[in-house]
């Protein structure tokens, strides 16, 4: 029997049970971002070569039809097609700008059930595990700016995200950072991030988006995109 404190993951997360208390709508600079731990704009201009949008998202199922609570919360579909709901974001991020794109993956396959899901997210995090990655970014040196996307899990970032941020030199890049919620917004995320890639600027003016506003998802992010002072186009 699991503890009378803890909540679901995903409710309190980027891919969730409904009925959660705070819906949450599109957050920029959320009140849980330290203040005064960095810029809120990108000082340098985006070009898209020099531009990677970095992403970790688990949808619950790849098929659109028939889906539970959970995998509806989990996922986005855009022409029939299952997207996770930080990877949706992630696309949308990848239009606008015109950057190249890395999908965060565990070597590990990880579960799609919900339950064992969750069940395996707080025992990496109880662990304060680094779950290994099925690869990492080849040629990081070759940008300049790096978007980092992710779900919130258990109030915090999903454990493969320590093993990503650790095992790879951000030193000297700008880092902007997005995720999707289900009621917790960044949940302090900012500011560990910032504490772990003490040697690069982390701007400070996050993204974060509940589940249940995903269908809004594409306007929040281009506003977004040009409060960072960047009106960027792949075109």
């Amino acid at each position: 029997m699991k503890s009378t404190t803890r909540r679901s993951f995903l409710t309190l997360a980027g891919a969730a049970l409904t009925g959660v208390g705070v819906a949450g709508c599109s957050l920029i600079g959320a009140d849980d971002s330290p203040s005064g731990s960095g810029p809120t704009k990108i000082d340098r201009p985006l070009e898209k070569s020099r531009t990677l949008i970095a992403y970790f998202s688990v949808p619950e199922t790849e098929d659109p039809d028939n889906m539970s609570d959970d995998e509806e919360n989990s996922t986005h579909v855009v022409d029939g097609k299952v997207l996770g709901n930080t990877q949706y974001v992630a696309q949308i991020i990848e239009k606008r700008t015109g950057a190249e794109v890395f999908r965060i993956e565990t070597a590990e396959e990880l579960p799609l059930d919900h339950a064992t899901l969750e069940d395996l997210a707080l025992e990496q995090q109880e662990g304060n595990a680094r779950p290994k990655l099925k690869t990492l970014i080849p040629n990081l040196e070759d940008y300049d700016t790096v978007f980092v996307g992710y779900p919130i899990w258990w109030y915090d970032l999903p454990m493969p995200m320590y093993t990503f941020l650790e095992e790879h030199d951000f030193g000297g890049k700008d880092i902007i950072l997005f995720s999707t919620h289900g009621g917790n917004r960044l949940s302090g995320t900012v500011e560990t991030i910032t504490e772990t890639l003490s040697d690069s600027t982390v701007i400070s003016n996050a993204f974060t988006i509940s589940r249940d506003d995903m269908g809004e998802a594409e306007a929040e992010v281009g506003g977004w995109l040009d409060s960072l002072g960047q009106k960027a186009s792949a075109e």
